[in-house]
């Protein structure tokens, strides 16, 4: 995959800055002390960005200098050294880290979309994998689900749910709303499959915000908030939800859409760096437009001067 050298450098800077203030230089006072905890982090999101194997990223970082001085290493981990870190470091370390990435970003008045989507953790092709159902008759295998909730306006990824999968979207949609409550959402969007009326009075009276999900319509009519939604229903607050759809469009197509870990304990871990590697990659596209146009104004005046 081609990716400017520039723009590799700029997102393992923002991923270092992160990393540092989410965790510990070391993780124990006897350990070996030659790489520190967020160097790691910050070689697994680039790895993760490039989408490459252990041994080939390794290769390739050899290969640029501006990553070690931006890290400010004397020489390249070995692959095995990255992979045992990922075995090792906790689940809870990457919610942390989300959240700092969440901090690059202002969230004023945000509105919430939630869905989720799957992960494969086969790289056999569609066509296959279909062709192969229908010979034997066997269930899909198991998938990783992660369930995300997005602010529509800057489109960043603002919580997680990760597990294993086939599971349903409304299982996550209570803690999810409790994590986001921290930014203040002015509303939520979801589709009918989060049609609850548990969630619409978390949404109204926990998070104190507007909740726009459709009513399903072959399912009774009851609940106090459900049944708001027969006045109350904006189409317009509803249909930012489909911007939840394009941040996963857009993970799936930078950050690949398979998971390549054996177990599922490490390939919940694997869709939890892709989220936090998402949020870096917005954060580095923006910059980069900013700074763009901050220098063409500058041209455009001085050729008007």
């Amino acid at each position: 995959m081609k990716i400017k050298s520039s723009k590799i450098i700029k997102f393992i800077r923002t991923a270092y800055k992160v990393a540092r203030r989410s965790i510990a230089t070391y993780s124990n006072k006897f350990s070996k002390h030659k790489y520190t905890q967020p160097q790691h982090v910050s070689l697994l999101c680039l790895k993760q960005r490039l989408r490459l194997r252990y041994r080939e990223f390794v290769d390739l970082i050899e290969e640029i200098p501006g990553v070690k001085n931006e890290l400010m290493l004397d020489e390249i981990p070995h692959f095995t050294t990255l992979q045992k870190f990922f075995q090792r470091i906790s689940s809870v370390i990457f919610e942390r880290i989300l959240n700092q990435t969440i901090g690059l970003f202002d969230l004023s008045n945000a509105w919430i979309a939630i869905d989720g989507t799957g992960h494969a953790c086969s790289h056999a092709s569609t066509y296959y994998a279909k062709k192969l159902k229908k010979q034997t008759k066997k269930k899909r295998k198991s998938y990783t689900k992660n369930c995300i909730a997005v602010d529509t306006d800057r489109q960043v990824i603002v919580a997680q749910r990760v597990a294993k999968g086939p599971r349903h979207d409304a299982r996550d949609a209570i803690p999810l709303i409790r994590k986001t409550r921290s930014v203040k959402p002015e509303g939520y969007s979801m589709d009918k499959a989060f049609d609850d009326e548990e969630i619409h009075r978390t949404v109204r009276e926990e998070a104190h915000a507007k909740c726009m999900i459709p009513i399903k319509k072959n399912r009774e009519k009851t609940g106090k908030y459900r049944l708001s939604m027969l006045t109350d229903f904006n189409e317009e607050e509803y249909h930012r939800r489909s911007l939840v759809e394009t941040v996963i469009s857009v993970e799936k197509r930078v950050l690949g859409d398979v998971n390549y870990n054996r177990n599922d304990r490490m390939r919940n871990k694997e869709s939890k760096l892709r989220n936090i590697c998402y949020n870096i990659y917005r954060h580095t596209i923006i910059f980069i437009l900013k700074t763009s146009l901050y220098f063409t104004r500058i041209i455009e005046d001085f050729y008007k001067a």
